[in-house]
């Protein structure tokens, strides 16, 4: 899969900066059905195990763009650049989480392994039938 970051150099402020928090592990959680996706939460698992909210530091980070628009880098809060960067991965993978009966799934960033290793898990739900055949005369009783 193609690289989701912006730069190497935006990657490594953004992996030093959830690094100095302590974080062991990063998580963005989306959900989507129907023909509406969106993120769900973002929070960092710490060292001691806990769950912890992403602070509201700023880093610099070029967002993604659609169209013939350009690019543009600006400060931007954490929780911001992390949502940027699964909405990314998602676009990446080309999966359809967000119509029909949806998906769900989360971007997670894992300090325990050296570098950091950033993971999509994506669930796609579908609807599944299963038909029966009943013969509803009723027999002649003879």
């Amino acid at each position: 899969m193609e690289n989701i970051f912006p730069s190497n150099e935006e990657k490594q402020k953004l992996l030093t900066q959830l690094n100095l928090l302590g974080a062991m592990t990063v998580v963005v959680e989306f959900i989507g059905g129907g023909d509406e996706g969106e993120i769900e939460s973002v929070y960092y698992i710490d060292r001691n195990g806990d769950s912890q909210e992403i602070p509201k530091d700023m880093i610099s980070w070029t967002q993604v763009v659609y169209g013939d628009k350009p690019k543009l880098t600006k400060e931007m809060s954490l929780v911001d650049v992390l949502e940027d960067l699964c909405y990314r991965a998602l676009d990446a993978a080309g999966m359809d989480w967000y119509n029909n009966e949806g998906g769900q799934g989360s971007l997670v960033i894992d300090f325990r392994e050296s570098p950091p290793k950033t993971c999509l898990e994506l669930g796609i739900n579908s609807m599944s039938t299963e038909e029966y055949k009943f013969a509803m005369d009723e027999e002649e009783d003879e």
